[in-house]
């Protein structure tokens, strides 16, 4: 009996520290104006992107974007990777593997969404071009939520 309720509480706890839901709309609220980088929409949210830090290795191009411009706190951040045999194309999820070819993660001060839950459904693609990137993101989240980013021309440092 102990057995159960350990792993019925272990249950309940992972689903409390992984669930979220995202911003309801307010109906007469203003929409956001877009930020330096563009707009994330996250469920019904327009995030404002004032911040797009691009790093580039050896297997894996990764993209962290944010509302904050502070780097070292952020508090409110997706993270976009494909592994760099999968630039120039449109990746469909459905056929790829989660943490193996593609990385996505939103996390903000409510809610936060692992690398390691795979994507409902959806594409991502992302180009380098010269000294920056595009980047198309429109993919539905473990739980069902939304989460679209499209940004030409981000500064690769």
């Amino acid at each position: 009996m102990k057995h159960y309720i350990f792993h019925f509480i272990t249950l309940v706890a992972a689903a409390i520290l992984v669930s979220c839901n995202p911003a309801d709309s307010d109906g007469g609220a203003e929409p956001q104006k877009a930020g330096k980088f563009g707009t994330l929409l996250f469920g019904e949210e327009q995030i404002p992107v004032n911040m797009a830090k691009v790093t580039n290795s050896e297997d894996w191009l990764l993209l962290v974007i944010s509302p904050l411009t502070d780097a070292s706190h952020l508090t409110t951040n997706a993270i976009i990777g494909l592994k760099r045999e999968l630039l120039g194309r449109e990746v469909d999820i459905m056929h790829k593997y989660c943490n193996a070819d593609y990385i996505i993660v939103y996390e903000d001060p409510q809610c936060y969404y692992a690398p390691f839950r795979p994507l409902q459904s959806g594409t991502i693609t992302m180009k380098m071009v010269g000294n920056s990137l595009s980047v198309e993101v429109d993919v539905e989240l473990f739980d069902g939520t939304p989460l679209r980013y499209s940004q030409e021309s981000l500064p690769m440092e």
